[in-house]
């Protein structure tokens, strides 16, 4: 399975005042070109899509083409950063179920996508993490009802311990796939 990590888009984002629109689409035309070239599977965006939390207009647009393209020669699987709004790039999620798929929700922590390989590939697990923000996350992820600590140690460490709790018992199942976090 070949898999292509990219992330920090940071659509809207201007430098020294300077609008990125040239080079926007000449990254969007980089991967959508790398991706059928490559005959890439999957592609993981791994946060920060856009640079502020409401981005405008022009940029949804932007990016949704990109998606659009994107998903018509392969999978998505999308997580928001600290630079986007979990709730807005999520808002879609639960409607999303074939080549994009968004995992925004801290309550999805822990629990694999599975995607499979083609021909004799098995395939493999991911599983994502969206940006924890200690604030907000740390008693959801707490295995009590205490908070966690507010730090961001903390709540990674929270999310791995789910994620290697589920990979555990996936292995003594026999489920040998690669995964990646």
């Amino acid at each position: 399975m070949r898999i292509l990590h990219t992330s920090d888009w940071h659509f809207g984002r201007n430098l020294h005042g300077q609008d990125l629109g040239d080079s926007r689409a000449a990254f969007c035309r980089w991967l959508l070109d790398t991706v059928r070239e490559q005959e890439i599977d999957l592609v993981l965006v791994s946060g920060d899509v856009y640079d502020r939390a409401i981005p405008a207009v022009s940029q949804l647009n932007e990016v949704m083409d990109l998606l659009r393209d994107l998903s018509s020669a392969t999978q998505v699987l999308l997580t928001p950063g600290n630079h986007d709004s979990a709730s807005r790039l999520g808002v879609y999620s639960q409607f999303l179920r074939g080549e994009v798929q968004v995992c925004a929700s801290v309550e999805e922590v822990g629990k694999a996508r599975e995607y499979a390989g083609k021909n004799a590939d098995p395939g493999v697990l991911i599983y994502p993490i969206p940006y924890l923000e200690p604030d907000l996350v740390r008693s959801t992820l707490s295995p009590n009802d205490q908070p966690l600590e507010r730090s961001h140690q903390a709540v990674m460490d929270a999310a791995m311990r789910r994620i290697s709790a589920d990979l555990k018992r996936r292995r003594s199942e026999g489920d040998l796939r690669p995964a990646v976090v």
